[in-house]
């Protein structure tokens, strides 16, 4: 008992696991200057909360995983003493049988001196008094063994149960511990979310007006693939906000946004890999619809890749061998680089010279998903 309660503890008290989020392998890009006339008052302060914000979901994040480390390590633990319990109940009427008979015929032994006197009476040598001896001690050794098998079995029994209510309620606690760090989570994703669409708005109505491209390079230089190649424009279009709903759990989210991403793709190379692009969303903190709506703009949804699964005109220098590998490369990119869904600012960095038709076609591709 005292080695499995020892495990409990160990469980419930180890270091959490430090859950590895891909948004921290990726290197971060380096963001090109803006031009003067693109940059506004308060972008610095806006970028500096959005950062807190992924912060903040990292560690509600990495709170999680270590509670449901936990909780899977105690349930476990406590099947395992599930099945002990049912396999010693279901020895126990038998073994009490065997241990009834025993002590049955112990205390009849005991009581009665005919059979010692008889057994006494029947030997004719020292062999055999050493033999009906021995074998007198072997049927009172196998009676006790009878009786104490049973006590045996009974007191492990109880040690089994007080085991299982032992980890039990540590696995509630862990429970409750996971129940409120996701809480947490899906309260800070959901703020970061609505913080980057109001600094959206905010920019679009600072930079109403504004056609002049951004310095630097941006993500995708040099994509000839890319559809938002006209200069001169101006950004109108805005992504529509609270589609994006945070506090469902991780289960109902990676189904709904599969769903939505899957029918988006439909008939092109990326077709089937919504389920990738969700799961990688929950993960990140990622607005789903950020990375496919890329995808489109820059390859018309992966028909047209200037490198093996690169769907978004990514100049990076990783290689990739899968969707599923490049899908959650990109999207960890996304959040850890531009926030949690798209910006103007955010287009000037990935595509400066033309921006604004960059950042509006993105954002109508947003919303058809």
């Amino acid at each position: 008992m005292q080695g499995n309660l020892n495990r409990i503890h160990m469980f419930s008290s180890r270091p959490a696991r430090m859950l590895t989020c891909a948004a921290l392998a990726v290197a971060f890009a380096a963001a090109p200057a803006l031009s003067p006339a693109a940059a506004f008052a308060d972008s610095s302060a806006s970028e500096a909360r959005l950062a807190a914000s992924r912060q903040q979901v990292e560690q509600a994040t990495q709170t999680l995983q270590e509670a449901e480390d936990n909780v899977a390590d105690l349930q476990a633990l406590i099947d395992q003493n599930t099945a002990d319990i049912a396999e010693i109940e279901a020895q126990l009427p038998a073994q009490r049988q065997r241990a009834a008979e025993a002590m049955r015929a112990q205390y009849k032994y005991q009581k009665s001196t005919n059979s010692f006197l008889s057994a006494v009476l029947g030997i004719t040598s020292l062999d055999d008094a050493i033999s009906t001896l021995a074998y007198m001690d072997t049927i009172e050794e196998a009676n006790t063994a009878e009786i104490e098998r049973l006590n045996d079995m009974e007191a492990e029994l109880q040690e089994k149960k007080a085991e299982l209510t032992e980890a039990k309620t540590q696995a509630d606690a862990k429970r409750q511990k996971a129940a409120d760090a996701l809480a947490e989570a899906q309260r800070v994703r959901s703020e970061a979310q609505a913080e980057a669409e109001a600094a959206a708005a905010a920019q679009m109505a600072a930079l109403s007006g504004e056609s002049a491209a951004a310095t630097g390079e941006g993500a995708d230089a040099g994509n000839t693939s890319n559809t938002a190649n006209q200069a001169g424009q101006t950004v109108q279009a805005s992504v529509a906000g609270g589609a994006v709903d945070w506090n469902l759990s991780e289960a109902d989210f990676v189904a709904t946004w599969t769903a939505r991403i899957d029918a988006y793709l439909d008939g092109s190379p990326l077709a089937g890999y919504g389920a990738v692009f969700a799961q990688a969303a929950w993960d990140n903190g990622l607005d789903p619809r950020f990375s496919p709506a890329i995808a489109c703009t820059e390859s018309t949804k992966g028909t047209y890749c200037f490198r093996d699964y690169n769907a978004w005109g990514w100049m990076t220098s990783r290689q990739f061998s899968s969707w599923e590998e490049s899908i959650s490369a990109h999207v960890a990119f996304l959040a850890a680089n531009y926030g949690p869904t798209l910006t103007p600012e955010g287009a000037q960095r990935y595509c400066p010279p033309t921006w604004q038709d960059w950042y509006n076609k993105v954002a109508s591709q947003m919303n058809l998903i």
